[in-house]
């Protein structure tokens, strides 16, 4: 029997249809629909009832169950014995008991992964047209119409998938391809611009970034080559007939793993393989390093870092990872695996399943073991029959030879000791280069004589003298020549994780000249890093080292050590650590170290909880500026567990979980974490007001202002007026702020920084005759500062006040000024941050090209600063100008392109504040029915965060766009608890 449902249903009984008629009932023929689609056939009979006879009473249900089991299984055995077929057994309904029937659907959905071609065959029409407007059939309707086009866009043929879907971007970028290919370029570019008028008028959106890009390819005519391999140090010798066979393995397309001992090229034959292949691959070739990766979870990111993306650290950073890459058409490599197979065969799995157009080659020492794997055995360079010939492992040798000494020339009184050596060493590449570096002092016939007493020392103790042998061998013989302080030196770099600098090495005891000797002899690789040298231990020699480390006893000593290094480090880039009053924030500086930082952050909580503390309270910042929220917040949480004695340093440390927890959208937890906070530090003034600041967003008003009541310090009198702001209570503020800015005008400028950075975040702008909220900012900046840096925030919050109401001209004076200050004591963040608000009030002023201009100046300095959050607003702000301009499209683009870099690091108030901004988006562009879809979309994203002003004005935009008349309820009630003076009125006016 063979089930159809493909084109619509039908049934082949013995080779022949059924026909219509002998379906009595069209209940049973839906209820073989259901289970043919059903995961392994079979479906409880409480969900058939509920889907079938969702209205009728149990018992009615059963007996019209079992009704329609009897003539479905008539029509199905036909005059034969029903037997099996549609039996129900413990309340399980099986289409047939004893084996998976022939359905159409599944047999199409095997021959996807298998056989592309013949699934395209397979495929007569989509499923079951005569119920498209079943829910329970149309989620797999489209997944299986989204498959086919796939799979045509895959087998090249383009026009086919547009025919299945019009709006189906890789198609149409595949299309465009074609078309430039038959020097039609006027066609391919005409074909985006269809495509883009058709996605604006049926959803308001623009072509994506990928397909985009392609259209500026096209235009200029030209495309850069898109790699980040760099050049290579040395010169590559041989390996050709390899490359050739990579190339070949390549060209399927897939995953390649190149296998071998450490040492035995396999970074350097994938680096050739993959720089030979840019041209090849439309998006280039990226080649991610692992060795340096600790922990499984940081793959996904780490391969993210190395493609130039945003960190893919949300709650599922490998999904983020394979949605980017979904569209892409490149070679990744994926370098030193072994110490991660598990979550390496997880990514290679995800991207293979989901990334049609990304090739995967990875080095490893053994194979990935994922379905469809190729491996190819990295060889040992070929080595001569006799004396020396001129074969790959020689001309290595020579080559690395003429380094140390560059008058080095194979005759005929060394040559049979060079090829001696190469013999001796199997080949091996790594094993080679040592043995060059010792040409400085040695001839080729002492190292030969040398070698041969290592490895015959091998042979004595019985040990089978395999290429990883021959290669220990060889490190341990290159490591018995050094001399004790190089020996010493080079086992105490084992606590370095990836790359260290000079002075890093110095910590542990490192003598610049000693550091040079090891260099020389190839035991210590020098990377340039803009104007400064870094070091690193090639893997194989690394573990080395370890064993080394671990042999002398001098473990804990010097991972301690290291551990103290990297805390000074954090620290002294600590923002908060100010002491001149003026901070100043570089968080991208530490990113050459950040793996440094996690290997002594895994250190010190294993060993000194203290230590722990306050090397995460000193990254904090580092995490918030670099999109680092779920690693940060996870570093933290573990910190606080170990470190469980209260003190003032334990309730930074829940303050900056608490903030980091705020940008994932967890308001849930502010409060819990700011009471903890204050235990922490009970006599703490400062830890009380600093909870009053984290609670302006998640409690009632009330709450926070009784915090500053009976509180005579600035710091409280800043809180007191953001409260009035966040009230809306725009005489109150403008009082309040006023007393504000008067106070820090007289104190003391050198001060230490005393001041929490903190916004309205969510203002109201003008659209129409009336006013609309938008996300414009972060409500917690993350940042405390002295009184000049205060004095100019003051100034901006002011601005807000202003805002709220209606009075431009003063708030573009504020905001004026504010730029002005910052720009006078060079803060870079404050700067963008001032130039961000006095852009939008400029928007607001319809004086459009001087908001665009401060926009964009905002936005490179954040770009500059290494602040992605703070680079999403900037991109949201420069998409509501556009929108407020006239240009919609452009709008469109940027706001979309902020939630897109929001749900990336899964910046939750972000991800909610962009769809509101979108919302906004289309009411600039008078489409009030795309804009109430987006606005209901943002509506459950800040309920589910706990943030409340940004809920209630969410939902009274809702209510005023009329979505659903629960908004304006919730809005009035959650206005009511904040006491709002703007949203409450207006809340009441809709009934």
């Amino acid at each position: 029997m063979r089930i159809r449902l493909l084109g619509g249903f039908g049934v082949d009984r013995d080779g022949t249809p059924v026909q219509a008629r002998e379906w009595r009932l069209r209940k049973a023929r839906t209820l073989v629909k259901l289970l043919a689609l059903a995961p392994e056939q079979r479906m409880h009979r409480d969900v058939l009832l509920e889907t079938l006879w969702p209205d009728k009473d149990a018992s009615s249900a059963v007996n019209n169950l079992h009704q329609a089991l009897h003539v479905a299984r008539r029509v199905l055995a036909g005059d034969g014995d029903p037997g099996e077929l549609l039996k129900l057994r413990d309340d399980v309904v099986a289409l047939h008991a004893g084996a998976l029937v022939d359905v159409d659907v599944l047999r199409f959905e095997r021959l996807a992964v298998t056989d592309p071609r013949a699934a395209v065959a397979a495929y007569t029409g989509d499923l079951l047209p005569e119920d498209r407007f079943e829910d329970w059939a149309a989620r797999r309707r489209e997944e299986l119409r989204h498959t086919y086009a796939e799979l045509l866009v895959d087998l090249g043929e383009m026009e086919r998938a547009l025919a299945v879907d019009p709006l189906h971007e890789p198609a149409v970028r595949g299309l465009m391809r074609q078309l430039a290919a038959d020097g039609r370029r006027s066609s391919a570019l005409a074909r985006y611009e269809k495509l883009r008028d058709d996605l604006g008028s049926e959803y308001g959106t623009d072509p994506d970034n990928e397909t985009r890009d392609l259209f500026r390819e096209l235009l200029a005519g030209d495309k850069p080559e898109n790699t980040n391999l760099s050049a290579p140090l040395t010169s590559f010798v041989g390996r050709e007939r390899e490359i050739g066979e990579v190339h070949r393995l390549l060209g399927r397309g897939g995953l390649l793993t190149l296998t071998g001992v450490g040492g035995a090229g396999k970074t350097r034959l994938a680096e050739e393989a993959a720089r030979r292949q840019i041209s090849k691959y439309r998006d280039g070739v990226w080649f991610a390093e692992l060795a340096r990766v600790a922990e499984p979870r940081l793959v996904p990111d780490t391969v993210a870092a190395a493609l130039g993306l945003d960190p893919a650290v949300g709650e599922n950073p490998l999904r983020t990872l394979v949605r980017r890459l979904r569209d892409r058409s490149m070679l990744l490599v994926l370098d030193n695996c072994e110490h991660l197979l598990t979550a390496c065969a997880e990514l290679t799995v995800a991207v293979r399943r989901s990334c049609p157009g990304v090739t995967l080659l990875a080095t490893s020492r053994e194979p990935l073991h994922v379905p469809g794997e190729v491996t190819f055995r990295v060889p040992s360079l070929e080595v001569p029959d006799g004396s020396a010939q001129h074969t790959a492992a020689v001309r290595l040798f020579v080559e690395r030879a003429h380094d140390v000494r560059a008058d080095f020339v194979v005759n005929a009184a060394n040559a049979a000791d060079v090829a001696e050596i190469c013999r001796r060493l199997d080949g091996i590449p790594l094993a080679l280069e040592l043995a060059a570096a010792r040409m400085s002092h040695l001839e080729p016939a002492e190292i030969a004589e040398r070698l041969t007493g290592a490895l015959s020392l091998l042979r004595r103790q019985g040990a089978e003298v395999t290429r990883h042998a021959t290669l220990r061998a060889a490190l341990e013989w290159s490591h018995d020549l050094l001399n004790p302080d190089e020996q010493a030196l080079l086992r105490r770099l084992a606590v370095f994780a990836g790359s260290f600098s000079l002075t890093a090495a110095e910590q542990i005891g490192a003598d610049e000249n000693v550091l040079g000797r090891l260099v020389d002899k190839s035991l210590v690789q020098v990377e340039r890093a803009g104007d400064r040298s870094r070091y690193r231990l090639l893997e194989t020699i690394r573990q080395l080292a370890r064993e080394r480390l671990v042999a002398a006893g001098e473990t804990a000593e010097f991972e301690a050590a290291h551990c103290r290094y990297f805390t000074r480090l954090a620290v002294d880039n600590d923002p908060d650590r100010s002491v001149s009053g003026i901070v100043v924030e570089r968080p991208q500086l530490l990113d050459i170290d950040h793996d440094n930082l996690r290997a002594a952050l895994g250190w010190a909580v294993r060993h000194d909880p203290e230590q722990a503390l306050l090397l995460g309270v000193s990254l904090w910042r580092y995490w918030l500026a670099r999109g680092h929220f779920v690693e940060g917040a996870a570093w933290l949480q573990r910190i606080r567990d170990v470190a469980e004695t209260p003190s003032p340093m334990r309730a930074r440390a829940s303050f900056a979980l608490a903030i980091l927890e705020a940008r994932k959208g967890l308001g849930g937890r502010i409060r819990s974490l700011a009471d903890a906070a204050v235990a922490d530090d009970a006599q703490s003034e400062d830890a009380r007001l600093m909870r009053g600041f984290l609670l302006l967003g998640v409690a009632d008003l009330d709450e926070v202002e009784e915090v500053t009541r009976n509180t005579d310090n600035p710091t409280a009198r800043w809180l007191a007026a953001l409260t009035a702001l966040f009230r809306e209570d725009v005489p109150t503020a403008r009082r309040r702020f006023a007393v504000v800015l008067r106070e820090l005008e007289t104190l003391n400028s050198d001060k230490s920084i005393f001041l929490p950075a903190v916004t309205l975040c969510v203002p109201l702008v003008p659209l129409g005759a009336g006013t609309v909220p938008v996300f414009e900012e972060s409500w917690l900046l993350g940042r405390r500062v002295g009184a000049v840096q205060g004095h100019a925030y003051a100034l901006s919050a002011l601005a807000y006040a202003h805002r709220l109401a209606g009075d431009l001209p003063a708030a573009l004076d504020h905001t004026e000024r504010s730029v002005e200050e910052f720009a006078r004591i060079d803060d870079a963040a404050g700067l963008a941050h001032a130039l961000n608000h006095l852009g939008c009030v400029e928007r607001d002023a319809r004086r459009f090209d001087a908001a665009d201009k401060h926009l964009r100046e905002a936005l490179r300095l954040r770009e500059q600063l290494g602040d992605r959050r703070a680079e999403n607003l900037s991109l949201a702000n420069l998409g509501l100008l556009a929108a407020a301009a006239g240009d919609a499209a452009e709008g469109r683009r940027l706001a979309r392109r902020a939630l897109d870099r929001g749900e990336a690091v899964d910046d939750g108030p972000g991800t909610g504040g962009a769809l509101l901004n979108l919302a906004v988006v289309e009411l600039f562009a008078g489409d009030r029915d795309r804009a109430r879809t987006l606005i209901d979309q943002a509506t459950r994203s800040f309920e589910d965060q706990g943030y409340l002003r940004m809920e209630a004005w969410a939902r009274l935009l809702a209510a005023e766009l009329g979505s659903s008349e629960a908004h304006a309820a919730k809005a009035q009630e959650i206005f009511r608890r904040l006491g709002c003076r703007i949203g409450l009125p207006r809340a009441l006016k809709i009934r």
